[in-house]
Parts: structure tokens; C-alpha cells; sequence
């Protein structure tokens, strides 16, 4: 009977290669990756790393810069990387291309536990670093809605074309199951780092991704569609983060000139309704009203609401969310002038982005003026700032905002004389 074999990689890189599989794991056999070591597995074939005999080996790799790195180039197939925290708890990473990239490519790949709960050992080493697991909650970390694990998967730019591919990733059940964590298995679904936030994003209604498979600790069919899916991932309880599906939200002028706040959602979760704020500034808000929800509910419901006491000048408008349990989720903002008295209030401003996430603005300046440009998400949080100088008459610019979701954004230009806003949508 073959026994138990530790093999521990500390150097720097190491590599293995033969002419039909790259690493061969017989038995018990367990490759412990350590102090950065990179293990490169050079076949592009999807039997780079083959298990045989009793088919239990394992790659520890338990820390980001511990990593695999499997040059796939413009193969298909099945990259399946055993890693394991020991033979006994395997949480393999699945990588299946089901179309090619570019002839030079590389995925690199690691997986780490975190010590607490709150999951404060965010990916930071390789970039885009994850910055936060609040941003959506600000007083509550969401981490007790996650799993105690990070999925980093890379390829440093070596695809100049990305494949097309989706991704399954393994839990052990110590890392959903501690006291402080609240999560229902069965709702574990995936998210990815995009530079500046978890997407898809708690707050847009949309649902997370992959298959869920709590029956062998896994969630699978992951795939974000672009890049490869070369992100950082966390797999989190879906029902927390989704009480509402807002589906539609608007704020128009009343036949009386009174801003006119309607919405609708397509189902409802814990609901115990809406709050309504206005603000002169996107930035400080006052509170207008609480409109009920419906509890629960799986049918479209549409709501409404007339501020009889608005002031007749641009407002900002902010829908937010309470369930029965106290937590609070901001649903979006929105910018409404009904003031008949003001000519041109927005100069003729147009707001449009490109495929590439190149932001083109026109509008026509009173005056030549130092002008600031601000973009807000529809949460009202600042994700972009500029001043550059404007001149009399018309001014066409560009800006390339920071990586960003496609979402709703609000647009912001001010000026000694005028501020305007308009919403775009990055595409």
C-alpha cells in the first residue's frame, strides 16, 4: 500500500513538463506551494495535471502569491487544479474553455482561506487589489454573507485574446459553516472583483452567478462573460443581498410642476418599504417619506409618490429600501427640475460613453469658466473627479473613467454661474 508523500515548493518557480501530462499526482501525493513559489504546468493540453491510483492528491496552495500557473495558450478543454487544503478536504478549480484564446496565454491561479469571518485578508498583492467588503453597507460587513475564501485568477496580460470560459469553484464546509457567518448553503452563488466594487453589484438587482451545487461544495457554469473571467472571486449568499428587484425608477414633473417619484420591482423579499430623500447637492439629503412595501411578494408591483413640498429648483432624488430586519439598502438617484422659469437649464449638455468606457460630453458654457466634472453611481457615491478650464460657447471633452460595471451613472458639471447633471449609461 502506498503511503502519504508531502511534497513542499518554496523556491521562486518550479516547473514541470513531459511529453503527455505536465504533473502526475499518484495516490496521496500533495504539492505544498510556498513563499510565492509558482508551479508551472507547461502543456496546454486540458491532462496538464493528471491524478492517478487512488486519484487523491492535492496542490495546497493557502496564500495569493502562492500560485499555479498553467500555460493553456489557445487550448480547450476540462483545466481541472486539484488544490486542496490536505487529502481529506479537496476545493478544486475548474477552468473550462470552451473557446480559445490568443496562441499565448497563461492562467494563474491561487486560493487562500481567511483567518476570521470578516474576511479582512482581501486579495491586495496583484492588481486590481479588492479594497472593501462593505461598500454596499457601509455599518455592516457583508462578510458574515460569505464564504471564509478568496479565488484569484489572473494571467497577467498574456492573452492578448481572452478565452471563453467558465469556472467552478470548491468550499470546505468549515469555511460557510462558522458561528458568525449567516448563510444558507443552497443560495451560495459568485462574485468578481472589478477594480471598484463586487459585481454584480448587491445594489443593481441582478442576479449572482454560476449553478449552485451545495451537495458537493461548489458552485459551477460561472462565467462574467468578459476578461476571461481573470478576477478575484468570493461565492456569497444570494437571498441577503437581493431583498428588492427594483426593475424600474423614475422621477418626473406632476401636471402640477411637483417632482413625481414612481417605481416598480419585479418580486420582494422581507420588505417593510421605501424611503424617499431630496437633496439640493447629490450630496447632502433630507428625508421626504416612507412608503410600505409588500413583504413578499413575486408579482410586479408599481409605487408612487408627489412631493407636494418641493422648492421649484434642480433636486436630486434618492429611493432606498428597509426590511423587517433593520437593514437598509440605497436602490438609486435621480435628478429632476421643475422650475418652468429657468431657460436652458442644462445648456445643452449630452452625456455618452463608448464600448471602451470613454465618456464624451458637449454643453455650452455662458462664460469661460474653471468647470469641475464629477460622476456618481446611482448610489450617489463619487467614483470620478476633474476641473479643467471651459471656454464661452460650446466644449466638447473627453474622460476615461476607472474601471467601472456597466450601470446607470450621474454626470455632474459645475461652474461659477451653474451646476448641471444628466444620467448616462456606461456600456
Amino acid at each position: 500500500m502506498r503511503g502519504f508523500l508531502l511534497l513542499v515548493l518554496v523556491c521562486t518557480v518550479f516547473l514541470v513538463s513531459g511529453q503527455n501530462n505536465a504533473l502526475i499526482l499518484r495516490d496521496q501525493v500533495a504539492v505544498n506551494i510556498e513563499n510565492g513559489a509558482v508551479l508551472i504546468i507547461q502543456q496546454s493540453n486540458a491532462s496538464g495535471i493528471v491524478r492517478t491510483g487512488t486519484a487523491n492528491g492535492v496542490i495546497v496552495s493557502e496564500a495569493e502569491t502562492d500560485r499555479v500557473a498553467w500555460v493553456i495558450n489557445n487550448g480547450t478543454g476540462v483545466y481541472s487544479i486539484p488544490f486542496g487544503k490536505d487529502i481529506t478536504t479537496q476545493i478544486p478549480v475548474v477552468y473550462t474553455v470552451t473557446g480559445a484564446g490568443s496562441a499565448s496565454g497563461t492562467l494563474v491561479a491561487s486560493t487562500y482561506a481567511c483567518p476570521t469571518w470578516q474576511n479582512l485578508n482581501m486579495p491586495s498583492v496583484y492588481a486590481p487589489a479588492v479594497t472593501t467588503m462593505t461598500q454596499d453597507y457601509p455599518t455592516t460587513n457583508q462578510s458574515a454573507y460569505v464564504v471564509d475564501r478568496f479565488w484569484v485568477l489572473r494571467d497577467y496580460g498574456t492573452w492578448a485574446t481572452k478565452p471563453t470560459s467558465n469556472v467552478s469553484l470548491s468550499y470546505p464546509d468549515a469555511e460557510w459553516t462558522v458561528a458568525s457567518n449567516t448563510i444558507t448553503e443552497s443560495n451560495l452563488l459568485a462574485q468578481y472583483w472589478n477594480a471598484s466594487q463586487w459585481n454584480p453589484g448587491w445594489n443593481l438587482a441582478v442576479p449572482l452567478l454560476g449553478t449552485n451545487d451545495a451537495a458537493n461544495n461548489r458552485v459551477n457554469s460561472i462565467t462574467a462573460g468578459t476578461n476571461g473571467n481573470l478576477y478575484s472571486w468570493i461565492l456569497v449568499d444570494n437571498t441577503h443581498p437581493l431583498p428588492v428587484e427594483l426593475i424600474r425608477f423614475d422621477v418626473a414633473c406632476s401636471n402640477n410642476q411637483q417632482p413625481a417619484v414612481s417605481w416598480a420591482t419585479a418580486s420582494e423579499t422581507n420588505n417593510a418599504g421605501f424611503e424617499i430623500e431630496r437633496s439640493f447637492d447629490g450630496v447632502n439629503w433630507e428625508y421626504v417619506a416612507f412608503v410600505s412595501g409588500s413583504g413578499n411578494s413575486n408579482t410586479t408591483l408599481f409605487y408612487s409618490y408627489t412631493d407636494l413640498n418641493a422648492p421649484l429648483e434642480a433636486l436630486y432624488y434618492r429611493l432606498s429600501q428597509r426590511d423587517f430586519d433593520g437593514a437598509f439598502e440605497i436602490l438609486g438617484m435621480q435628478q429632476v427640475n421643475c422650475n418652468n422659469s429657468t431657460p436652458d437649464a442644462n445648456y445643452g449638455l449630452n452625456v455618452f460613453s463608448d464600448q471602451e468606457h470613454q465618456v464624451f460630453i458637449s454643453f455650452t458654457s455662458p462664460e469661460s469658466d474653471q468647470v469641475s466634472t464629477q460622476v456618481f453611481d446611482m448610489r450617489g457615491r463619487l467614483v470620478y473627479s476633474t476641473r479643467w478650464e471651459a471656454i464661452e460657447g460650446l466644449n466638447m471633452f473627453k474622460i476615461e473613467l476607472p474601471p467601472l460595471a456597466d450601470a446607470a451613472y450621474m454626470f455632474r458639471l459645475s461652474g461659477n454661474s451653474f451646476q448641471i447633471s444628466k444620467k448616462f449609461f456606461l456600456q
